[in-house]
């Protein structure tokens, strides 16, 4: 395996583990935005406002992970071909 290839793999392997990561944590501020709405009512409301600014400010960082992963992988694929054509 070449070194632009490692280089390769081991970026996308390391951005596919932080998209994961992202992505538990958002379903775990979700999962913990439902017991919010057992509370008291005079807290419901600035615990809501507190996960959603949570919740949406995961939206940037998952966006530019995925879209990270996807040209990773097709970096990948793209090296693949070209080292199979042997140019």
């Amino acid at each position: 395996m070449g070194s632009i290839e490692s280089i390769l793999l081991i970026l996308l392997g390391i951005s596919v583990v932080v998209f994961l990561f992202l992505l538990v944590y958002k379903g775990r501020l979700e999962r913990k935005g439902d017991e919010v709405y057992r509370t008291t009512p005079e807290r419901l409301n600035e615990q809501q406002k507190a996960l959603l600014r949570k919740v949406d400010s995961l939206s940037k960082p998952m966006w530019f992970v995925g879209t990270l992963m996807v040209l990773l992988m097709l970096a990948s694929v793209g090296w693949w071909i070209y080292q199979g054509l042997g140019l």
